[in-house]
């Protein structure tokens, strides 16, 4: 395939080598099957619709592929299903993003939600009830969500900070003040997020304007200069602004609404709102939203219990599709402990965790030029990713202690815990089937009569 000439926009609406675009019907066959068998996380997931679309299929070119994916990984959100929303905008517009985007989604959301409500129908019923094998199941599960949570920190922490000192320290100072707490703190997590970004974007600003004119004319020169004024991608720009502005607004009633009403006050849109809030504010998709998921429907509000928490995270990383599917798992289980209907909690958690991203694509793609070009963004996102990982490792810490205390073998969980870890981070066993392993575990605990 011959490469793009300089002159032509790399983002286009019709693919390279002039191929015809993919059908609505072919992106839905396709996502359909993605959706069904995206196993393995965002990663996997992004190589999966790399495969598709550029070695396979031809659709897109590949530098058009990598400046999509770097619209994604800057924005809220999880990154593998904007990617999919995005794919099919280039496509067939909104309607194929739409397509698209819904397709991939929605094969694990059904499986989750299926299982979270017999999850609450289980515990309705007392058979998670500690002493049976149901509730060794589940904390089996649990130690592997541990072990799964501690194998995300150590990937992501090599991969955004690396060996760089600042980024480390970001990493380290942000982990260290999410613990110091003894108590929830509502504002810490955003404003972590915000600092992180604060320094890194000053440290790089400093360090410029200390270098020499030729060396700082060569990096901006390294930036992209890439013309995109006949780009439109689904929305108008005008129409995409919008889109933002809408989720801005809805931000701020609904956290104005949260903040001056009580959780008992109609619980339904609390619920949302806490979904809403995670997705919006989170970056680096499913592993960082958990430490702030779990902080506030666990720690704060008590809505379910820490193992419950641990359990959907072991079920979402044996499901196809993104991690964020966890959602709907907890909606049941939250809406069932409410005493409300577990459908309605299932739909509405999981539209709140999604809709910020789907919204924020579809926002942000028409805009997409000055917001790639804008050197504080750009300077800013290494302290933001680099404290988004410190409160994945900080959470490590607070997960295990809820482990301990709910689990009717502390001990034996420690030892699953452990044994998942080496199963993913040396064994390289696929995340399902170590999940499966931690159940087996928890049954084999309780059947040998383990407890403490």
């Amino acid at each position: 395939m011959s490469s793009t000439p300089p002159s032509t926009p790399l983002l286009e609406t019709a693919p390279p080598n002039n191929t015809t675009p993919a059908s609505l019907w072919l992106l839905a066959y396709h996502f359909l099957i993605l959706g069904c068998t995206g196993f393995g996380g965002p990663s996997a997931h992004v190589g999966l619709f790399e495969t598709l679309f550029v070695e396979r299929k031809h659709w897109l070119d590949g530098a058009v592929y990598a400046e999509l994916l770097a619209v994604c990984q800057m924005l809220p959100g999880p990154t593998s299903t904007q990617m999919s929303f995005a794919l099919g905008i280039t496509q067939q517009g909104t309607l194929g993003g739409l397509i698209s985007g819904l397709l991939f989604m929605l094969p694990g959301a059904v499986l989750m939600t299926t299982l979270g409500v017999g999850t609450a129908e289980a515990l309705k019923r007392g058979l998670l009830d500690h002493g049976t094998w149901t509730a060794a199941t589940a904390a089996g599960l649990s130690s592997v969500g541990v072990a799964l949570i501690g194998n995300a920190a150590l990937s992501l922490g090599s991969k955004i900070c690396g060996t760089v000192r600042l980024q480390m320290a970001i990493c380290a100072a942000s982990a260290a003040l999410t613990l110091l707490p003894s108590k929830p703190v509502p504002w810490l997590f955003p404003v972590l997020l915000v600092s992180g970004g604060a320094v890194s974007a000053v440290d790089k600003t400093v360090r410029m304007s200390a270098r020499s004119d030729a060396v700082a004319q060569e990096d901006r020169d390294a930036q992209p200069s890439i013309d995109r004024s006949s780009i439109k991608f689904g929305l108008r720009a005008w129409q995409g602004a919008c889109v933002v502005g809408i989720w801005a607004c809805m931000l701020l009633g609904f956290s104005v609404f949260a903040l001056s009403t009580p959780t008992s006050t109609q619980p339904q849109l609390h619920w949302f709102y806490t979904f809403f809030y995670t997705g919006s504010l989170v970056y680096g998709g499913g592993p960082v939203v958990l430490p702030v998921l779990q902080t506030i429907i666990c720690d704060r509000n008590h809505w379910i219990r820490d193992a419950q928490f641990l359990a959907a995270l072991g079920l979402a990383q044996a499901m196809p599709g993104p991690m964020f599917n966890l959602s709907p798992f907890l909606g049941a289980v939250i809406a069932q402990s409410a005493g409300t209907n577990v459908y309605v909690g299932a739909l509405l958690c999981w539209l709140g965790i999604f809709a910020p991203g789907v919204m924020m694509i579809f926002g942000v793609l028409p805009l997409w030029r000055g917001l790639r070009n804008n050197r504080i963004y750009q300077r800013a996102v290494p302290g933001v990713s680099a404290s988004a990982v410190g409160l994945i490792f900080a959470s490590i810490f607070s997960l295990h202690a809820s482990l301990q205390a709910s689990s009717p073998f502390p001990s034996a969980s420690d030892a699953i815990a452990v044994t998942g870890f080496a199963l993913i981070r040396v064994g390289n066993v696929p995340a399902p089937l170590s999940v499966l392993c931690g159940g087996v575990l928890g049954v084999l605990a309780w059947a040998c009569g383990i407890e403490q």
